[in-house]
């Protein structure tokens, strides 16, 4: 004898609604990873390897007067890097910071890498030895220094009883990484060191195949 119950909402198949779940989830991982670029931060312009060009930095040096009116004695040019001259040198008087007196990093390599995160930025000077083979800049203000950085700069700035310091990078038109170094010591006029690199060429290889 043939049935003539009706189906109540309980008992009705559950398929199409299995179906349509399964279309929502499918379309959702179709998104997340076909368009990971809208999702994901490009890198920094500033990452990299970056090599040390004598011939730009060169043309950018400015002369030292090394008569005492200009700069004193703890301030007059110590050594050079490929003829490029480094600041400080000269005896120490007592009681200063030993960190006054010493030679920003990047004014002596001939080689770094720059990694950027959203928190720190780290630079590693590469031909230098030990604990002065690397720097790492924290944003905000930290121990004494100020740090910022974005796509177009990075920017430190601190003083000590000697000095005041404030180190720059920029990128050039022409692609290349400008540092800036202005050391203005507390009885002289201030001085301005600049630096200009190249991408390696692993780096620029790279910079072109990830594109802008």
């Amino acid at each position: 004898m043939r049935s003539n119950r009706t189906l109540t909402p309980s008992t009705r198949p559950k398929t199409s609604y299995a179906l349509v779940w399964l279309t929502y989830l499918a379309a959702a991982l179709i998104i997340a990873t076909a368009s990971p670029i809208a999702i994901t931060d490009s890198p920094s312009p500033f990452a990299g390897e970056w090599r040390l060009n004598v011939a730009e930095t060169d043309l950018l040096r400015e002369d030292i007067d090394e008569k005492g009116s200009i700069l004193p004695a703890a301030g007059r040019m110590r050594g050079s890097i490929n003829g490029i001259p480094l600041p400080g040198g000269g005896g120490q008087p007592q009681g200063m910071s030993p960190l006054a007196a010493k030679d920003p990093e990047v004014l002596r390599t001939r080689t770094m890498t720059i990694t950027v995160s959203d928190r720190n930025v780290q630079l590693d000077y590469l031909d230098l030895s030990a604990p002065n083979n690397e720097e790492v800049l924290r944003r905000g203000h930290y121990r004494g220094r100020d740090s910022t950085w974005n796509k177009k700069k990075i920017e430190q700035k601190y003083k000590t009883s000697e000095r005041k310091v404030s180190k720059k990078w920029s990128l050039r038109p022409d692609g290349r990484l400008l540092v800036r170094v202005q050391i203005k010591p507390s009885r002289a006029k201030k001085r301005n060191y600049y630096r200009v690199f190249d991408r390696t060429s692993a780096t620029a290889e790279t910079a072109a195949t990830a594109g802008p």
